[in-house]
């Protein structure tokens, strides 16, 4: 971080230290009381096997005010949505009857132990939106485990409390005929997340999601903390900066090249290993602010970008980047997140195509059999009859 930026980075460090905010945190301490007098309120009417359900949703909201006390690790939809279905579950094992209903009621249990077992993937991850983005496979495949390691000792703990309290005791039969529709529940949950993770509508639903609540998020703290990381960490082969989006600092006027720079290094990022761009820094990490004045807005300053991402990139792979323009030291910083595409990206000028990738701190074009083998080398599970594929 060159001299002069420390301390004004040090003088907000009470406002960035708190990603979580004060609402979404006391949601979470009400949901808990809320689980717990649930099951209290069962054990004194003895409807044991009715409120069974809330002890995994404690023991997982316990968790979450644990490990989200101040930066948000797990979506807070999941959060909630654990806990509505948990409600779903007791009302219904309450005041509803019958075998096909019973059927449905544990299935919504596996779903409930499978979104546990998300939510215990995510507390460890990195913090959001960035973590296990690249890998929904794997976070679908170890939230499975854990839900359904979660249902073997929740049948531990009703086998032995069944030797000594009444109602909880269950045969073999019983118990064989809930298992098949909770595995169904929790492998149900588990292949939405997948395919939804895979699918660029849902990936742009929940970047606006966390957008469109920062009062909630704390979406501002977290952008700030990120910036100033990127900062901390000067260019490298994830991390670069611009001074401008399109205003030539020498000229003062608008410069095509400029913006061809910022593109160049978004398609850079997408075909290596993805990255970070911060628009409004200098090349030795000052900040300047982004050239915002150059625009009658910050939503016309969004659509600039976003339009130029479409024409010069292509629409299908806007999902792979999400950027937002912050306030940081008191002037505009654009935060760019690109991350890794699964297939060849091309700079786009009128009938020209360039292929660009990082190396270091610098992005390069590639030319001829360089580019052919690094596409071959990087995106070897795409057939190659499909890579130089033209629309």
């Amino acid at each position: 971080m060159p001299e002069g930026t420390k301390a004004p980075a040090d003088r907000e460090e009470s406002s960035i230290g708190k990603y979580v905010s004060r609402f979404l945190y006391d949601s979470y301490v009400v949901m808990l009381l809320l689980s717990t007098a649930i099951l209290l309120a069962g054990v004194f009417l003895e409807k044991y096997l009715e409120v069974f359900v809330t002890i995994p949703v404690i023991l997982v909201l316990t968790g979450v005010l644990y490990v989200d006390r101040r930066t948000v690790h797990i979506p807070p939809i999941m959060v909630f949505v654990m806990v509505w279905i948990m409600m779903v579950v007791v009302m219904g094992r309450l005041f509803g009857e019958g075998s096909a209903w019973d059927w449905a009621l544990d299935c919504l249990f596996g779903v409930v132990l499978g979104v546990c077992g998300l939510i215990l993937t995510y507390s460890i991850m990195p913090a959001m939106p960035d973590g296990g983005t690249d890998r929904p496979i794997r976070i679908a495949f170890v939230s499975l485990s854990v839900a359904l390691a979660l249902f073997t000792l929740l049948l531990l703990l009703q086998y032995h409390l069944g030797h000594v309290v009444d109602g909880l005791s269950q045969t073999m039969d019983e118990l064989m005929g809930q298992l098949v529709p909770v595995i169904i529940g929790a492998v149900l949950i588990c292949t939405v997340f997948w395919l939804g993770s895979l699918s660029s509508t849902v990936r742009n639903a929940v970047l606006k999601y966390l957008t469109d609540n920062d009062a909630v998020l704390g979406a501002d703290d977290y952008e700030k903390m990120e910036i100033r990381k990127a900062l901390d960490s000067r260019e490298t082969d994830k991390v670069e900066y611009k001074s401008t989006l399109r205003t030539n600092l020498g000229t003062k006027e608008k410069d095509e090249k400029i913006e061809k720079m910022v593109l160049k290094t978004l398609v850079a990022f997408m075909n290596s290993r993805g990255g970070t761009l911060l628009i409004g820094v200098a090349d030795n990490g000052r900040v300047i602010g982004i050239d915002e004045d150059s625009f009658e807005s910050r939503d016309k300053l969004n659509l600039h970008l976003t339009n130029l991402i479409a024409e010069h990139i292509g629409n299908e792979f806007l999902p792979f980047i999400s950027f937002r323009l912050s306030d940081y030291e008191g002037k505009g910083v654009m935060r760019v997140v690109c991350r890794k595409s699964n297939s060849p990206v091309f700079l786009k000028e009128g009938k020209q195509e360039s292929f660009i990738v990082r190396s270091g701190p610098s992005s390069v074009e590639l030319h001829g059999m360089d580019t052919l083998n690094y596409v071959n080398n990087r995106f070897k599970k795409r057939k190659k009859g499909k890579l130089f594929k033209k629309e």
